[in-house]
């Protein structure tokens, strides 16, 4: 049985352009499913009146021109905000949509969100955790929780429409790896510390580049290792960090082993 993983993508982005964004790392994960749900909320212009038809900065190739879109450019969102982002728009909607996907798709070993479908991911994973957070999120019948969360370019959600607070932390039961970039722009590494720090059971890896998910060879079998040793009798996510896999995926030596239950940072790796 392959360990099926739940992918959230990012805001502007949709579960096509995400699949596109994952295929390396999905040719090399060859024991993994991959799910990629697509968000419910479709972007407008008046969502983001700051962006113009550019959406590169979401790691998106989207396009709000509804003339010009298709199924695969369809901007999309786990929620949109309003009031200088204090307020999340159709969030609610969103935990019915998604409580109704889990009750007819699941179960899921795993989840993986990229920006703010790491966002989601996270609050998905507090709604598994502790049933009855959220009205359109019923505890009965309950749902099976995740084993592991993948969190690439992620932050703490935070609106005065919706008080997120009783959602965190995440468990120590819950294994949480946060993937950051040095150089991401839009989603900082001490942005997306505020999310680290609400997880007791983190894990950071960084890597140099920007907004997006690494997928150099390293990377890309880091990942396969990462999330296989959730299947049985593995290692519950302690696995070397990125910089100790070579190309073929082979494990070099290292000083330390890597993995602990503890927030903690490896060298970047590109």
């Amino acid at each position: 049985m392959p360990i099926r993983v739940l992918a959230l993508c990012g805001f502007t982005q949709n579960s096509y352009i995400y699949s596109k964004q994952l295929g390396a790392v999905r040719k090399t994960c060859k024991d993994v499913e991959f799910v990629f749900l697509e968000p419910p909320i479709v972007v407008e212009k008046a969502d983001l009146p700051w962006a113009d038809n550019n959406l590169d900065q979401f790691g998106s190739n989207a396009t709000t021109d509804e003339a010009a879109q298709t199924p695969e450019t369809t901007p999309r969102a786990w929620w949109t905000t309003v009031n200088e982002l204090k307020t999340y728009k159709k969030f609610d909607e969103t935990v019915a949509y998604l409580h109704d996907y889990l009750s007819k798709n699941g179960p899921f070993d795993g989840i993986m969100g990229f920006s703010q479908g790491a966002g989601m991911a996270a609050l998905l994973s507090a709604l598994l955790e502790k049933p009855g957070l959220h009205p359109n999120f019923p505890s009965e019948p309950p749902l099976p929780k995740f084993k592991f969360a993948i969190f690439v370019g992620g932050f703490l959600p935070k609106a005065e429409s919706h008080d997120f607070t009783p959602y965190f932390p995440l468990p120590a039961s819950l294994p949480t790896l946060h993937v950051c970039g040095r150089n991401d722009t839009l989603i900082t590494i001490e942005r997306s510390q505020t999310l680290v720090d609400k997880c007791e059971n983190s894990r950071v890896e960084i890597h140099e580049g920007g907004h997006y998910t690494p997928s150099k060879a390293s990377w890309r079998h880091f990942f396969n290792a990462y999330i296989n040793s959730f299947g049985p009798d593995g290692s519950y996510g302690d696995v070397p960090p990125v910089n100790s896999f070579g190309p073929s995926g082979a494990n070099t030596p290292v000083n330390a082993k890597g993995g602990e239950a503890t927030p903690r940072s490896s060298t970047p790796a590109s």
